[in-house]
């Protein structure tokens, strides 16, 4: 284990809306939409701030058990060795991922009090994919299963 490049110094949550709704369907999937805001220092690169929007819809044919919107706001530091030219994409994506973390935590919370069962939100990737995922045939992952 090595200590991260990204640096935390501090993060806080700047809307918490979580809304219950009686009538909503236990069943039903919300939608979640995601949104990153960047911010960089102008005296120092290394020193950024960024912006977790995360919006929790209802899907489009039925009324979930929550919906609401929570906006995380992390402040972090690179560390000076890291090269110049991925320290975006090191926020951007491990950034997200710490903020994203704090999200899911702070709406099992609040959910865990309510009314229906709480809400848990899948893990997340914010990592770029290298390549285009290869697709194979129905045959092909079947012989694969088997082997």
């Amino acid at each position: 284990m090595y200590p991260s490049p990204l640096i935390l110094d501090r993060h806080f949550f700047s809307k918490v809306e979580v809304n219950s709704h009686v009538d909503g369907n236990p069943k039903a999937i919300n939608l979640l939409n995601f949104q990153l805001e960047l911010g960089k220092s102008p005296d120092n690169e290394r020193l950024a701030q960024l912006i977790l929007k995360l919006k929790i819809d209802p899907p489009t044919d039925q009324k979930s058990t929550y919906t609401g919107e929570i906006h995380a706001v992390g402040l972090f530091r690179v560390a000076d060795n890291w090269p110049k030219e991925k320290i975006d994409e090191l926020i951007e994506c491990h950034g997200a991922s710490v903020l994203f973390a704090a999200v899911r935590e702070l709406l099992l919370n609040i959910t865990s009090r309510g009314p229906w069962p709480p809400v848990l939100l899948s893990t997340f990737s914010f990592m770029p994919p290298k390549a285009k995922p290869v697709e194979t045939s129905p045959k092909e992952t079947e012989s694969a299963k088997t082997v």
